[in-house]
């Protein structure tokens, strides 16, 4: 009996050990495991999307640069590009940043330059948009680079900030200040940003909080109960 119990006392260890290892197997520690308070962001498209996607781009005549895996710090992209410019029928509009973003968003993006931004500067000014002026995009920082936050949508690769718009006669139609020297330039810009809700679920800019004050922003991440809604400010 005694042989019994303490059989049983032995085992038990090994017994309960096994057990919790096979409730909770190891996992490889994520990126930046060690800080809490560090972003992590994985997104992308899968490689039939993307080829998809890419041959989409070179039949509406954009201009860009295949990268597909990007990281930045904790984050990271598959299926990205970066843009260089995009036809339309009134001449093409190039981004001398080459923002980084996923080839999903910049379809979407360059729907929106060739289908309402070229024909509206156009419109407005009588001179041809030449040039969007744009920040990177994909840039690996929390929503309202606020630490320990949710990733951004630029850590998702699907973000844009607009500065400026560049007129063919080099006159530049800022976001924040339109210059008085352009007529209708202030309409414009409202115009263009009113017409970005009706391609992307987020559209920010000067008056709707303090870190939208100089340029739009432009995402398509889905921030309500469904892809339909819309953050239009």
């Amino acid at each position: 009996m005694r042989l019994f119990f303490f059989l049983v006392a032995l085992l038990a260890p090994a017994t309960a050990l096994a057990a919790a290892g096979a409730a909770s197997p190891h996992k490889a520690p994520a990126p930046n495991a060690g800080n809490p308070k560090a972003l992590v962001s994985v997104s992308g498209m899968t490689a039939p999307d993307y080829a998809q996607c890419v041959a989409d781009l070179a039949a509406s005549k954009v201009a860009f640069e295949k990268t597909d895996a990007v990281t930045q710090q904790g984050c990271q992209l598959s299926g990205a590009i970066r843009l260089t410019s995009v036809a339309t029928p009134f001449g093409d509009v190039g981004f001398a940043a080459k923002p980084t973003m996923l080839c999903s968003f910049a379809r979407q993006f360059s729907g929106w330059v060739r289908e309402i931004a070229a024909p509206l500067t156009l419109g407005y000014t009588g001179q041809h948009l030449a040039q969007i002026e744009t920040g990177p995009a994909f840039v690996c920082k929390a929503r309202y680079d606020k630490p320990g936050a949710i990733p951004s949508e630029h850590a998702k690769g699907d973000a844009i900030d607009i500065a400026s718009f560049v007129l063919a006669d080099k006159r530049r139609v800022a976001v924040k200040q339109q210059s008085a020297d352009i007529p209708w330039a202030g309409v414009l810009v409202h115009a263009l940003r009113m017409s970005a809700c009706g391609y992307f679920t987020t559209v920010l800019g000067p008056g709707a909080d303090a870190a939208h004050e100089a340029h739009l922003h432009f995402d398509s991440g889905v921030h309500g109960a469904t892809p339909n809604y819309r953050i239009c400010e």
